[in-house]
């Protein structure tokens, strides 16, 4: 007999209780209950002590797949890895930290801050930092394809709330200044086994790393007037995951062209604008507007140890306007290989999806939660399920 879960969020909406109040009480990270709440997975060894916070059944707070009758419960060892996102029979290992594709990020409720002052590198990790750059100055000198050192934000710290008003999606995000070298140093680094040993043994990845976390990117999904989308495969000279599949924009933060007009800290709505400019010739007003920029999820590749947010927007052109843009006005084409467009429906991207790979997981991501916001996650989900 299969018993009524209720879940975390619908539990705290039916007492009147805040996700930040019973952080509090519970002396959990918030952002740790936020992605209990989305991804409907509570680790065993905390339901008891949430169930006693908040007054409910510790049955009414078990993950879904406790639904069914469980014959020998000192097997269930699906806490882990049911963390990471799937896009049907596709693993990732990418984690959703909160954003379930139908909420939306308000500009107003993104707040980012900025420490001015650099954290030291251990001397490992700076010795791969100097070859890094001895390597590339050579490969300019010979006048071959190079990466340039440009600046970039460090991620030391992140907050996931709610406004209190409306429940609307809040994300805090602390940021200190570094640089591409030091991102693919440390994301070179994080692929070795004795460095995740070393480092990342017991991280659950609900708080920043900031020795990793050189790299913080904005990936969109674009909607054209006419219903098209673009993907795109990745060029093979970029410095993280060339030759891979994802969406239509994926910029990473700059600390010299995203800061904001009113501090050093970072605006994530004017990189995303910069992403749609650079990488398909797409000007705000003209051809969009910043309200049209709608971010629906926070994420982090633990695979590079990169934290992200992913969303979608709706241009003002059709999709012959937006090729033409892209020929004529797109700075950066040399980042993408080849380019694809498709009715954006969910039998065509998700075929389109099966049928290209490597794909990239936070273009993944990003891809079904636009899906998710245009279509729902029933029609979304039974599309995936054919395949």
């Amino acid at each position: 007999m299969q018993r009524k879960v209720a879940g975390l969020r619908a539990i705290l909406r039916r007492d009147r209780l805040s996700m930040r109040d019973l952080a509090k009480d519970a002396g959990i990270p918030e952002s740790t209950l936020h992605y209990w709440a989305s991804s409907g997975v509570i680790p065993k060894k905390h339901r008891a002590q949430l169930a006693r916070v908040i007054g409910c059944e510790e049955h009414e707070l078990a993950p879904a797949y406790e639904q069914r009758p469980i014959i020998q419960d000192h097997i269930m060892v699906y806490e882990e890895m049911d963390r990471f996102f799937t896009f049907g029979r596709l693993k990732t290992n990418e984690i959703i930290l909160d954003g379930d594709g139908e909420g939306v990020y308000l500009p107003e409720h993104i707040h980012a801050h900025y420490y001015p002052v650099a954290e030291s590198l251990p001397q490992e990790f700076q010795e791969r930092k100097e070859r890094i750059a001895r390597e590339q100055e050579k490969r300019e000198e010979q006048g071959n394809s190079y990466q340039w050192n440009g600046e970039r934000y460090n991620l030391v710290k992140f907050n996931i709330s709610r406004d209190p008003a409306n429940e609307d999606m809040t994300l805090g995000l602390w940021f200190r200044p570094s640089d591409y070298y030091t991102f693919l140093a440390t994301s070179a680094a994080v692929q070795e086994p004795e460095i995740r040993k070393k480092y990342l043994e017991d991280v659950e990845w609900d708080e920043a790393i900031p020795l990793f976390a050189h790299s913080f990117s904005v990936l969109l999904t674009v909607l054209t007037s006419d219903g098209q989308t673009i993907l795109v495969k990745r060029g093979k000279g970029l410095g993280c995951r060339p030759n891979t599949y994802d969406v239509s924009v994926a910029e990473g933060l700059s600390r010299s062209m995203d800061r904001s007009t009113i501090s050093q800290a970072p605006d994530i709505h004017r990189c995303a604008a910069r992403g749609l400019a650079e990488e398909l010739g797409l000007h705000a007003p003209a051809d969009f507007s910043l309200s049209d920029i709608q971010l629906t999820t926070f994420a982090v590749d633990t695979e590079y140890a990169m934290w992200s947010l992913f969303g979608l927007v709706k241009v003002e052109r059709r999709l012959e306007e937006v090729l033409e843009a892209m020929r004529r006005r797109a700075r950066d084409k040399f980042e993408q290989q080849r380019i694809f467009h498709m009715p954006f429906t969910p039998e065509e991207v998700v075929a389109f999806v099966f049928e290209h790979q490597p794909f990239s997981p936070g273009g993944l991501v990003c891809l079904y939660h636009a899906l998710v916001h245009e279509y729902g996650h029933e029609k979304v989900d039974s599309i995936l399920a054919t395949f």
